[in-house]
Formats: C-alpha cells, sequence, structure tokens
C-alpha cells in the first residue's frame, strides 16, 4: 500500500416491523428520483437498526439525535440492539426476508455486500447519490480510498464512517518511571527493547524490594496482541489479518512467509526468557490488563494512548505518586520501522433495504450527517454550547462537562452520552481529535503528539478491501473462518511451546490444504479492483 506522510481515515425477529413492506421505489433513473430539502415539509419514519452504544442507549433519544430530527424532520426509529448480538440478530433478519428488514441497517459481519445486492435486499446507492448525496461524494473526492472500498460490480452498495487527518495510533506503552529508576534510555530498537526488558525482569524496577514480581510485557488475553510485534518484520498480522498488499500490485498472505516464521521462532524466545506475561492468553481482555497495570507489576504493553490516565490515576490511588505511562512509537527491527494506521475507513457499512419506501430521504439523511457541516459537527462535537464551543480563531474546545466529568468517564463515553459517533457512518474530524488532546495532561499531550510525528513517518494504511463479489463470496465461503482458527491455535502453540523448520512447513501445508490459494486468488482480485480504483 501507498506509504503515508499524513494518515487518512473510515431485537430479534420478534421485534415490531415498520408498515409498508416492500420498496415503492429505490434505485432509478436520475429524473425519477426526488430531490430531498430539509427540513421536511411532512415529517417521514426511518427506521436504523445499529449496535448500539456500549456507556448510551439510541433508544434514549440522545441529544445530538434529537437535534438532526429537529433539523430534518425525520423521524428516526431505533432498532438499536446490543453490538454482541448484532451480528446474529440480523443475520436472522436478512434470512427472514425484506419484511423484517429496517430502511437503513449496518451490514453485519459474515454478509456478502455484492450478494445482498444482487438478491435485492439492499440497493446500489450511485444515483440516489449523485441526487441526493453530494456532499458524500464530495467526501470520495476528498478519501478517494473510501469510494475504492465500498464499490463492487460497479456498485456502491454501502457508506462507511471514515477519517480525515492523523489519528492517535494504538501503540506501545511503557513504564518510564520503571525507566528511570533502573537508569536506562528510551529504546529505540528492538535489541535495545529486549535490553530494558531483561533488565525489568532481573532488577527491582517498580522499588517496592522484590525483584521477582515484575511483568516485562503483558497483553490482553489472546495470542493476537502478541502479533503486534510482527510489524518489526514488516508483517500485517495483527490489522489486516496477514493480508499484505504491495506497492507492485500483488497480494501475499504474511502469516505463512518465512519473515513470520522468523518472527514466530523470535516469539518463542520472548515467551521462554520470562519476557512475555504467562497469562498473555488467558488473561480474560484489556480490561484485565488495565487493571494489572493498575496494581504496579507491568512495564510495557500495547493500549491506545487515551487508557493512560486511568492507569496512572489507579497507581496514584495505591501510592505510586511518581507512576508515568508513555506510549512509544514502532522501534527499529529486523525489516526496519513498520506499523498500519488502523481504522481509516471501517469495513462495517450502512446500506439502504429494499424495504425502505423512501430511499431518497434515507440517502438525504445519510448524506446530513456523513457530508454537511452541521452534521459531522454533531456527530463530532455533539451539541454547540453544552459539549464544545467555538474559539475566536474557528478551533474547537471540549466544555467543562466533558472535559472534567464529576463521575471520572472519559471524554469519549461522556460524547456518547450525547449521541457522538452513535447510530449511522460518520466521518471523523481532525479538529475532534485536536481538542481531545487538550483534556489531557501537557505531559500526555506531548507525548502523544510525538508519537504521531514519528509514526507518520513510516506508517502505511491499513489494508480494508473492496467487498467480495456474489461469485468470490460462494468461491470463498467458511474457508476464511477456519483458516483463523487454526492460526490463532498455532499461534499460541509457536508461542509457548517449540517451533521448528518441519513443524513450520507442516503448518503452511495445512493452510494450503483448508483452501488458502481459493482465498489468495479473491483476495488478489479485491486488491486489483482497489487499485483500479484508488
Amino acid at each position: 500500500m501507498r506509504r503515508l506522510l499524513t494518515v487518512v481515515m473510515i431485537a430479534v425477529l420478534a421485534l415490531p416491523l415498520f408498515a409498508g413492506g416492500g420498496a415503492e421505489s429505490t434505485a432509478g433513473a436520475l429524473d425519477e428520483i426526488r430531490k430531498i430539502t430539509f427540513p421536511l415539509a411532512e415529517p417521514v419514519e426511518i427506521r436504523i437498526a445499529t449496535p448500539d452504544g456500549t456507556s448510551a442507549s439510541l433508544a434514549n433519544s440522545l441529544p445530538v439525535w434529537q437535534e438532526i430530527e429537529r433539523l430534518t424532520n425525520v423521524r428516526i426509529v431505533w432498532d438499536a440492539i446490543p453490538s454482541t448480538q448484532y451480528n446474529e440478530v440480523m443475520k436472522l433478519r436478512v434470512s427472514a426476508g425484506t419484511s423484517a428488514l429496517p430502511d437503513i441497517m449496518m451490514v453485519p459481519n459474515g454478509l456478502s455486500v455484492a450478494e445482498l445486492g444482487q438478491q435485492g435486499i439492499i440497493i446500489p446507492l450511485q444515483d440516489q447519490l449523485a441526487v441526493n448525496g453530494q456532499d458524500i461524494l464530495r467526501v470520495y473526492d476528498e478519501l478517494p480510498m473510501v469510494r475504492a472500498t465500498t464499490t463492487t460490480d460497479g456498485n456502491i452498495y454501502t457508506i462507511n464512517s471514515a477519517g480525515n487527518g492523523i489519528q492517535t495510533p494504538y501503540s506501545l506503552i511503557i513504564r518510564q518511571d520503571w525507566l528511570d529508576r533502573l537508569g536506562l534510555e528510551t529504546p529505540e530498537t528492538l535489541d535495545e527493547w529486549m535490553t530494558v526488558l531483561r533488565a525489568v525482569r532481573d532488577e527491582d524496577a517498580n522499588g517496592n524490594g522484590d525483584p521477582d514480581d515484575e511483568i516485562p510485557f503483558s497483553a490482553g488475553g489472546h495470542a493476537w496482541y502478541t502479533t503486534f510485534w510482527g510489524y518489526l518484520w514488516d508483517l500485517n498480522l495483527f490489522q489486516s489479518d496477514g493480508w499484505h498488499g504491495h506497492e507492485d500490485g500483488t497480494m501475499t498472505y504474511d502469516f505463512i512467509s518465512d519473515d513470520a516464521f522468523e518472527f514466530y521462532t523470535w516469539l518463542n524466545g520472548f515467551y521462554h526468557e520470562g519476557l512475555l506475561d504467562p497469562e498473555f492468553m488467558t488473561l480474560g481482555g484489556e480490561s484485565a490488563l488495565y487493571a494489572k497495570v493498575s496494581q504496579d507489576k507491568v512495564f510495557a504493553f500495547t493500549a491506545y494512548p487515551s487508557q493512560i490516565p486511568m492507569m496512572e490515576d489507579a497507581l496514584r490511588a495505591i501510592g505510586v505518586e511518581d507512576a508515568y505511562l508513555k506510549p512509544l512509537a514502532m522501534p527499529e527491527g529486523p525489516r526496519g520501522r513498520h506499523m498500519e494506521v488502523i481504522n481509516t475507513i471501517s469495513s462495517n457499512g450502512y446500506a439502504v433495504t429494499s424495504a425502505c419506501r423512501n430511499p431518497d430521504v434515507a440517502v438525504a439523511l445519510l448524506n446530513f450527517v456523513y457530508g454537511t457541516e452541521k452534521g459531522r459537527l454533531l456527530l463530532n462535537f455533539g451539541i454547540e454550547g453544552v459539549t464544545y464551543t467555538v474559539n475566536a480563531d474557528g478551533t474547537y474546545e471540549f466544555t467543562d462537562l466533558v472535559r472534567n466529568d464529576p463521575d471520572g468517564r472519559a471524554a469519549r463515553d461522556v460524547l456518547s452520552e450525547y449521541g457522538c459517533t452513535l447510530g449511522l457512518p460518520y466521518v471523523r474530524m481532525q479538529e475532534r481529535d485536536d481538542a481531545l488532546l487538550y483534556i489531557y495532561s501537557d505531559r500526555l499531550r506531548e507525548d502523544i503528539l510525538t508519537l504521531n510525528e514519528e509514526t507518520s513517518q513510516f506508517a502505511t494504511e491499513q489494508l480494508v478491501l473492496p467487498p467480495a463479489t456474489e461469485e468470490e463470496s460462494n468461491r470463498i465461503s467458511g474457508i476464511s473462518g477456519n483458516i483463523s482458527s487454526y492460526i490463532w491455535e498455532m499461534t499460541g502453540k509457536f508461542t509457548v511451546g517449540e517451533i521448528s523448520r518441519a513443524a513450520w512447513d507442516e503448518y503452511v501445508d495445512n493452510i494450503r490444504k483448508m483452501g488458502l490459494d481459493d482465498l489468495l486468488a479473491v483476495k488478489q482480485a479485491q486488491y486489483d479492483r482497489l487499485m483500479a480504483n484508488y
């Protein structure tokens, strides 16, 4: 993929059904599509199925969406489904036919967008966009990768969240106060990291008098977290599921490469040297990892820097007054410096279903929240004068309500309670990320800015491919899931057990027998379409 200097970012069947059933008009000739102007003269109901928020429910008339309804005169009826249940519930509703579908839905994972389009379950949007989606099309001109990843068979079927500007990356985080206590410099290469981690293992880095209770590196309870180190071998194991698109147009599968064998051999040694937390596969998730860090036991781990204040506060609460968690850019590794920047484009898109009686209104609503200035501000910042203000120089600033929540909640959680970033796809504004930085301490803000600057020098775009065609989806049905399950099983075994060239060759052979060649051919075709449209 192209090297970046500036990173661009993307109920069950018993639920009451909306009235009317099938579509009166879906996509058609441009002169047959009404031009929608907001606010509508008469209210129109649009039902939306979407994963619900975790800190606030869309069913509770959140202020941002109240304002969107006021400005558009669209009455939104939410099928807000708990995120952990969404895919299962919506797959059942899709299989039940269009009468069970809302007007707009986030396409559930595991269903082919192209197949849904061919079956007439969702409608192509390009004609509707030409009339009622001009602001979305402008975003596509600004961020051509978004258009490229949402187009299949010449049709645009989904609108996907995207980002514009530099987003603070998921990163390595260390206890800088431990490093200072050991008298060591910040590690900038893998060899220097190994020296530091061995010192943490052998010495009393946390200063409690016990040299044996420190964990050099911990992870959140799945073998996946350890593959973050694979970036040092130029491997896209962590975010792109092993798929690696190259500048010469070829697609490779990194999980079976010779470089992956070298990485797993290193990872095996990393574990057996006592540098990796023995609980790295059983810890129980990121919250359990953060709790362990907050007990003054862990030197290094991976997380978003936004989690740092919560853990530093917890450490101070147990008496570690000088606790200093610092995010670091990827070090120099055997294949240089490499890292994918994640969440550039969401792989989950929103489609208009053929059950929608008013697709023109549905697309105009998507256009309002996705492309207009007012819609973007509402989804990114909330309500002006309540959650944010605009300074004289045109910059945005979150209010004390967001910056200093009396219950100690993170700013993102407070904003979610107002409806920000929930409900429909949106474009993440760089100005939002800039304003969020000023919620942090001066030290953390400077550390994040340094991290962003250093990472931008070697970051690459996360690989997000256009949807597979119906034929392609049928060809690879079940293959990807089987291979993925096997890979994570073997990642754990290669890490804690033994690894040899013979065992590796057998692993690669097994993956090929599972249908890798067919899967690779489809991924290559998707990549070809991506690069042709980009």
